[in-house]
């Protein structure tokens, strides 16, 4: 009895392969932040509020911008505020708001990940050129 091959369409090839990719590169990532006691979400966090220079961002604002949303994001943030990466004071002109910053050892700790992340992100696509690596971009961005 010979088996018959069945094809496989290009389009579930090619989200299987992105899922699986991208579980690679989170578990990658996650290994080089958990060194640190860091999480993907709290370093994301991180990111987000260093991005914004020293403005005060509410939680809306962070759950805006965070790469995995999810409901988590006070959890996250009460982390990061227990180990003193972030500041999270009650909104003088609304009490019901908070406002969050990241704090000079938030800061400190960001210039150390973000050597480590690049490393580890440059080795995820170390096979692709600068003109490869752009081309993919453009391409994913469209599906």
């Amino acid at each position: 009895m010979s088996k018959e091959l069945i094809s496989i369409p290009l389009s579930r090839k090619l989200v299987t392969t992105l899922i699986k990719k991208g579980t690679e590169a989170t578990e990658v990532i996650s290994h080089t932040l958990k060194e640190h006691g860091i999480t993907i979400q709290q370093f994301n966090v991180l990111r987000i509020l260093r991005g914004r220079k020293g403005k005060a961002a509410s939680l809306q604002d962070v759950s805006k911008e965070m790469i995995h949303a999810n409901s988590n994001t006070t959890r996250v943030i009460d982390k990061l505020v227990d180990k003193k990466l972030v500041d999270r004071v009650q909104c003088p002109k609304d009490r019901r708001q908070i406002e969050l910053t990241i704090t000079a050892d938030g800061l400190n700790l960001l210039i150390v990940l973000d050597q480590k992340v690049d490393a580890a992100e440059s080795e995820l696509t170390s096979q692709l050129d600068e003109q490869s690596l752009l081309i993919l971009i453009e391409k994913l961005e469209n599906i």
